[in-house]
Order: structure tokens, then sequence, then C-alpha cells
């Protein structure tokens, strides 16, 4: 009996791998179709995976959480954040530019949302209050950056003056018009940025996660929070469709173009950040959060998402941001990070510079793209630069800030 985990995984990555031969992403031409390397594969994955879930099974019936392993799954996503921005592989490989644009990124936001919400729920036990005081806490820090990214803004409106010129030309209008027009049209459009899609375009980010936490804490002080999770999980539902646009019937693509006319994108709060909030306050209310076959769980969600990535490649798309397969894979995904074990002693700040490496790193590409124009000419060169001087500017911020408290 004890056998049988062992035996499931195994006829898990061997059906998985079998059928990636089959639909020919395991190609003879490209090595991976060989079948003494299919062999090859089935047995290492199978071992690594039977080995991972028998170190998460472990620290499980101990009770041991590590979550000194989110704040480095929050740097890595922090990374690949910086990297996705740069889309490195745009012009040099189609397959590259797939695997990373829409597949591994689009794990990390859900991520950070998930990593939020749990802790929120785990800090609510000792504060009540606690979603009240972290929404205090996130409104200056929001606004501050806003404020901090309003030259980048306007350094872009000069950079790009002549592109706008010629749209605003179309619509014919005096000067004496156009003023007035601006001055009434922009206080509104930094009223809509800020509650809406953020005054720069990682800064959406921000009022995602206070309106989220706003409906939470409203719903639950009445309602039970699956109601809200299966609420939400269908709001998911309809901020996917930028993504499956391409295959929706032309009924349905008449009935959302009243909204993608008017709001653009449903990458937001309702559609896309208030899931995956409740999901991690969800995890955080259990007294213990577990999955058997946690680990093989999250290898098959990594398969479909591969699929799904494949199959919407060539369709029609608004977006990328939301793909379905995300849900079971960062559920999964979170389960196994906090159960594996970590025997690391660096004292590297994993968690403060994933939080500035968001923050900062649109201002450098900007900064380094008008500096070094020919720089995205090479892609590594680039994604080196921006990581280093991202990283050295996140270090002097944390000094300063230390030196501050101090």
């Amino acid at each position: 009996m004890k056998y049988i985990n062992d035996i499931v995984i195994i006829l898990i990555i061997m059906i998985l791998i079998l059928f990636l031969r089959i639909v020919n992403v395991f190609q003879v031409e490209n090595s991976l179709g060989h079948p003494f390397t299919i062999l090859l594969m089935i047995i290492f994955f199978s071992i690594a995976t039977i080995l991972i879930q028998k170190n998460i099974d472990e620290n499980y019936k101990r009770n041991h959480l590590n979550y000194k392993n989110l704040d480095i799954l929050k740097y890595i996503s922090s990374v690949l954040i910086i990297i996705l921005h740069l889309r490195p592989f745009l012009n040099s490989s189609n397959g590259l530019d797939l695997a990373f644009n829409n597949i591994i990124t689009r794990i990390c936001v859900p991520i950070f949302f998930i990593i939020t919400g749990y802790f929120v729920a785990k800090k609510e036990k000792s504060n009540p209050n606690y979603i009240k005081d972290y929404i205090r806490k996130t409104i200056p820090l929001y606004l501050i950056w806003s404020l901090i990214y309003i030259p980048v803004i306007i350094a872009s409106i000069i950079k790009y003056f002549p592109v706008i010129n010629n749209y605003i030309s179309q619509f014919n209008l005096s000067f004496s018009y156009l003023i007035p027009l601006l001055i009434v049209v922009i206080p509104i459009a930094i009223i809509i940025a800020l509650g809406y899609t953020g005054i720069y375009y990682h800064l959406w980010y921000f009022p995602a996660i206070i309106c989220s936490l706003l409906i939470l804490k409203k719903w639950k002080q009445k309602n039970n929070i699956k109601y809200l999770l299966i609420i939400s999980f269908f709001l998911l539902l309809f901020g996917a469709t930028e993504t499956y646009y391409g295959v929706l019937p032309l009924s349905i693509k008449g009935l959302l173009s009243y909204y993608y006319n008017i709001f653009f994108t449903t990458r937001n709060f309702l559609f896309f950040g208030l899931f995956y909030v409740v999901l991690g306050y969800y995890m955080g209310s259990k007294e213990k959060l577990y999955s058997k076959y946690c680990f093989g769980k999250l290898i098959i969600s990594i398969f479909f998402l591969i699929f799904e990535a494949i199959l919407l490649h060539d369709t029609d798309r608004l977006n990328s941001n939301i793909l379905i397969s995300c849900v079971p894979l960062t559920y999964y995904l979170f389960i196994s990070v906090i159960y594996i074990t970590n025997n690391m002693k660096i004292k590297f700040q994993f968690g403060n510079f994933s939080k500035y490496y968001y923050l900062i790193h649109p201002m450098i590409i900007f900064i380094i793209s008008i500096l070094f124009k020919k720089i995205s000419d090479y892609p590594y060169l680039n994604i080196l630069t921006v990581l280093i001087i991202t990283h050295i500017v996140s270090i002097i911020i944390i000094k300063v800030k230390n030196r501050i408290k101090n």
C-alpha cells in the first residue's frame, strides 16, 4: 500500500510525457522525441516528483511551514515580470516568446494576489482590523509612487508627441476648444487612472488590491467567504474573455464590445484581482492547508497551462492576462512551496527587493530606452542592464528607508 502514491505519480508523469510525444511537442527532430530520451525523462521526472512530494508530505505531518519560500517565490516573480516587460524574445524566437510571455510569466501577478490574501487572513486572526490597517498603509504608498511616475508620463508624452498630435488632429478641434477640453478631461483621466488602471501601467496592481480587500471586508461581515469565491471565479471567467476572444462566437463578441469599447481591458480588481485575493484569503483562513498529491497536481497544471497557451497562441486575443489553467497551478504551487524544505541561510531580503523591483523597473526601462536607443537590439544585455540598475536603486531605497527608521 505504501508504494501506491509512487505508482500514481509515475503513471501521471508517463501519461503526460507520452502525450507530449503524441502531439509532437517532443519530436525526433528536436532530440526530445527519441525513445531513449523519453524513457530518461520519465525516470528523472518521476524520481524528482516522488522525492519532492515525500518532502512536502513529511513537512505537512510535522506542520512545518516555510514562509520564507514565499518571499523567494515573490522575488523570482518580480524578476520574471521585469523580463516580461522587456519582451526580449519577440523578434528572435517565436517559441521562446510564447513560453515566456504567455506561459511562465502568467502566474506571477496571481501569485502576488494570493500571497497578499493569505497573509491578510493569517494576520487578521490576531488583529481584526488588519484589512483596514493594510489599506491605510497601502494608499499613501500608492499615491507616492503615482507622483514619482508623473515625470515619466510627461517624458513619454514628449517622446510620442508627434503620434499624439496626429491622433488629436483627426478631430479637427480648434485651439480655443482643445484647451478647455483638456482642462476637463485630464482631471477625469487622473481619477479614473488612480481608481482603475493606475497612473503608470504596472501600478494597476494597487487599486486592484485595495478594491479587492474592500469588497472582501464588506462581504465577510454578513456572508460566507465561499460564496464570494464562487462569484469572483465567474467574474474571472468574464475577465478571461480578453484571452479567449478569438474563439468566442460572433454574438458574444458583439455583446463584449460594449464593455471593451469603454474599459479596454479586464485587467482590474473585479475581473482579475478579486478572485485571487479571495482565494488566498480562503486558503489562509483554513486551519491547515493541504492537498494530496499537490506536487503531482502542480505538474499536471503546468502541462495544462502549456496546452492552453499553445492552443490560444494563433488565435485573435485582446490580451493574455488571464489563463484559466493559472487557477489550479497557482493553488498547488502555493501549497507545494510552503511545505518544501528550505535550509538556505542567506540573509538576502527577498521580500523587500521583490517589492522595489516591481515598483522601480518601469522607470529604469524607460530611462535606459532613452539613453541607449539601440539597446533593445541586444536583448540579453538589456535584461542584464535593467536588472543590475533596478537592484542598485532598490538597495539605495532600502538603506535610506532603514536610516530614516533608525
